[in-house]
């Protein structure tokens, strides 16, 4: 799957234009039920890093799903999970038609 994943990303002309990483920050600021967070950039990506009040894989997959219909385009969107012992990691990419979009890990704890 990640081969399928990586495949995907040669398509996708990567940005981490101000408006994606503002529309993490207001997603997340406005969610329950979280510790803390952080969203930073490294190497062309986004890095979000989720502290979970509550930590277990089906509260990570609930708010994984709310985060991509909140800052995905409509267009495209992939995702992979790793379940990695405490910490859950998604690589999630999304882009819209003109194959403009981003890629971030999304890292639950």
């Amino acid at each position: 799957m990640f081969r399928v994943f990586n495949e995907y990303l040669k398509y996708i002309q990567l940005s981490t234009a101000p408006e994606i990483e503002c529309a993490f920050n207001h997603f997340l600021a406005d969610c329950k039920g979280l510790k803390r967070y952080c969203v930073t950039i490294h190497y062309n990506r986004f890095v979000v890093d989720i502290k979970l009040n509550k930590f277990n894989l089906e509260q990570a997959e609930k708010h994984f799903q709310k985060l991509t219909n909140a800052v995905g385009y409509p267009y495209s969107q992939m995702f992979v999970r790793f379940n990695e012992g405490s910490v859950i990691r998604y690589r999630y990419a999304s882009c819209m038609e003109n194959k403009v979009g981003f890629f971030c890990d999304v890292v639950y704890s």
